[in-house]
């Protein structure tokens, strides 16, 4: 997450962490519309950032608000966690380690930086 943390710096980017996916979820709940971009680590404590995407996605729908691009990090490279991905709503799978270049082309390729 530092790594990521000093990126955003780098881009001045606004950001907001979360050491699980339940805060994650409480994060964006607390400020609709503010996120056009989630990082989603897989692998989190509380609620796993596959349970944090859904929630996401059902909190958007219920509000009607945009969808949020949701990128999802995994050390999981298996084609069924990936195909779990989609289906919970994550926009993108990537798997660590991810190089700060290939975060920021796929940002800006979706004008997100």
């Amino acid at each position: 997450m530092g790594i990521l943390c000093t990126y955003m710096r780098r881009l001045g980017r606004p950001y907001a962490t979360a050491e699980d996916g339940q805060l994650a979820v409480d994060r964006f709940r607390e400020s609709p519309g503010l996120y056009s971009c989630v990082l989603m680590d897989i692998n989190m404590p509380r609620l796993d950032g596959l349970q944090a995407t859904r929630q996401i996605r059902e909190f958007e729908a219920a509000n009607h608000l945009a969808r949020s691009t949701v990128i999802a990090l995994t050390g999981l490279a298996s084609a069924s966690v990936q195909q779990e991905a989609f289906e919970s709503g994550v926009d993108l799978f990537l798997t660590k380690p991810v190089k700060l270049q290939e975060i920021s082309q796929i940002l800006q390729a979706r004008d997100l930086a």
